[in-house]
């Protein structure tokens, strides 16, 4: 039986395929955060929309919240039933060869991976300032427990980048170029490697091993 070629996929963290599962004012694209989809299906990507934790937990009318507020045992074992479930399909990817990276929600609790958000004193009603929160640089209680997960089943760490739309003030051209750098670099460590590359531009190779290079234009290679 004929082995298919390896695939490109991309763990989506759900919310950027379902902006309806954002708390409310949270939402900042009509459905799917276009941007981040357009990028990666034109490279070539398969998405794979990852569940959300919180809207399974505490229901779309849930208020927001910081990292404090989901570090909890209950949260936690929560997230921890969810990463069994779907670790399978991460694993098959994996073990096929396949190349898997994740995208998450930076800022965010749960699916920040660069950054998350954090007030150690937040409780109760949410009625503080806007932006009256820090952005630290952790994952989200959910990635954690995700890559917790992969690490028990002996999988390497899968290669992940956040879209920045929980961070405050949100920056779509910024986030674009992010996620732009992030996937030029998969694609640079992902390229065939060969073992006598060209030369850069305007450089010369080197001599074989035994040989003299030639001398500059216009000297005696006999001359001290």
């Amino acid at each position: 039986m004929e082995q298919s070629p390896p695939r490109k996929v991309a763990l989506m963290a759900h919310c950027l395929l379902n902006q309806n599962a954002k708390v409310c004012e949270g939402a900042r694209y009509r459905g799917v955060v276009n941007p981040v989809v357009e990028t990666l299906r034109a490279r070539g990507y398969l998405l794979l929309q990852l569940p959300c934790p919180e809207l399974a937990f505490a229901g779309a009318r849930r208020w927001w919240a910081v990292y404090e507020q989901y570090d909890t045992p209950a949260y936690r074992a929560h997230c921890r039933r969810l990463a069994q479930a779907i670790a399978p399909l991460i694993e098959r990817h994996l073990r096929a060869g396949d190349e898997v990276i994740l995208i998450g929600l930076d800022g965010s609790p749960s699916t920040g991976v660069r950054f998350t958000s954090s007030r150690p004193d937040w409780g109760g009603r949410p009625n503080r300032p806007e932006d009256d929160w820090e952005i630290v640089p952790r994952r989200g209680v959910w990635i954690e427990e995700l890559e917790s997960e992969l690490a028990r089943r002996g999988l390497p760490p899968v290669p992940a980048t956040g879209w920045a739309l929980d961070m405050g003030r949100f920056d779509e051209a910024g986030s674009r170029r992010d996620l732009e750098q992030f996937l030029d670099g998969r694609e640079r460590d992902t390229a065939p490697r060969h073992e006598n590359p060209a030369p850069p531009r305007g450089e010369n190779p080197a001599p074989p091993r035994g040989e003299n290079p030639a001398p500059p234009h216009g000297e005696d290679p006999a001359a001290p």
